[in-house]
């Protein structure tokens, strides 16, 4: 005999409990300007959920007013259901050890990426954005894979001096065989295309 159907869960009262896209911003020492370096990136990086399992590339950030208080949160365009990808399991969104960093961290201007080394022995290097970004594209190329680097909850952090970073986390295609190949061929173009946007824009 099959065990009983569980009573179906409201999804907004889920959502609420969990607060899956809400960043805490209590650890930041200076929120305002965190939250200005967070939103040169907003729909220029996807965001990826793992309580719902979903990737976001149309969103926008909604600050609380008080610039103090409150968490940051993340709302889906909802109106652009294409642009949500569902069935997204955590195991296939892992952290790359990548940070982006504003360049005064190490006096210069513009974005510059830190790049862990390819092993634990080899130092990691600091990059000026676009230069760093051909740079990882390439290394995964040459490695038979893509980089495809989202954002997660939680990736939004200080570095030295208190200066904020975001650390990326990227999406494994070898992960998702569970999709079609149409949809991992989406999911790939919606990835890369807001990450040309992004080398676009720091041209």
């Amino acid at each position: 005999m099959s065990a009983s159907p569980q009573p179906l869960v409201n999804d907004w009262d889920a959502l609420e409990k969990e607060s899956h896209l809400e960043w805490d911003l209590d650890s930041i020492t200076n929120r305002r300007e965190a939250i200005d370096f967070l939103r040169r990136f907003e729909n220029r990086l996807c965001i990826y959920s793992g309580f719902v399992e979903k990737l976001y590339s149309a969103y926008s950030f909604v600050v609380p007013e008080d610039d103090e208080r409150g968490a940051l949160t993340i709302l889906p365009d909802e109106r652009n259901w294409h642009d949500t990808f569902h069935d997204i399991p955590a195991c296939a969104v892992e952290e790359t050890g990548i940070h982006i960093m504003p360049g005064e961290t190490m006096g210069h201007a513009g974005l510059y990426l830190k790049i862990p080394g390819l092993n634990r022995l080899a130092g990691s290097k600091e990059l000026p954005f676009r230069e760093g970004l051909k740079d990882l594209v390439q290394r995964y190329k040459a490695a038979g894979d893509t980089f495809l680097p989202v954002l997660v909850k939680g990736d939004l952090r200080e570095y030295e001096s208190r200066l904020p970073s975001l650390h990326l986390h990227r999406v494994r295609l070898d992960r998702l065989e569970h999709l079609s190949a149409l949809s991992r061929q989406m999911l790939r173009r919606a990835i890369a295309d807001h990450l040309i946007a992004l080398f676009q824009h720091h041209s």
